[in-house]
């Protein structure tokens, strides 16, 4: 006794769609920190420190590390939404925004080198990476 089922297929599925969404993420990098002169020096002057008495406090380095599987858990979901049918649109943005934020609360959360006494006389409070909040605000993201 033979069984035989035949049939057929017919349609995308949407599988087309689903395709040319994930091509607007193929090859996209999101990056966040700082990315303009004056604010850019002062980052990397306090991320490495200085030979002019500028300890090393690594605020972008930390917030990757500490962070690096919360970005993924993050955009997970926004992948997944994709990959049912749904846009790509708004992915970078909110996955940079998300970065940003992670950045700043890292600075807020402290834990770096204390000021120097004359630092902390000068500023008024003793605070790390944050002396007028120019620094702290302009932290950005970019997508390329």
């Amino acid at each position: 006794m033979d069984i035989s089922i035949t049939g057929s297929v017919t349609g995308d599925f949407g599988l087309d769609k689903t395709i040319a969404e994930l091509k607007k993420l193929d090859g996209k990098t999101i990056e966040a920190g700082l990315f303009d002169g004056m604010n850019e020096k002062k980052a990397i002057w306090n991320e490495y420190g200085t030979s002019r008495g500028i300890p090393a406090r690594p605020f972008l380095r930390t917030a990757l590390y500490e962070n690096e599987a919360r970005y993924a858990n993050f955009i997970a979901p926004f992948v997944a939404q994709v990959l049912e049918g749904g846009p790509a649109e708004n992915i970078g943005e909110r996955l940079g925004k998300f970065m940003v934020m992670s950045i700043q609360r890292t600075i807020a959360s402290g834990g770096f080198t204390p000021n120097a006494p004359g630092t902390i006389q000068k500023k008024g409070h003793s605070k790390t990476l944050i002396d007028t909040g120019e620094m702290y605000g302009a932290i950005d993201w970019r997508e390329s």
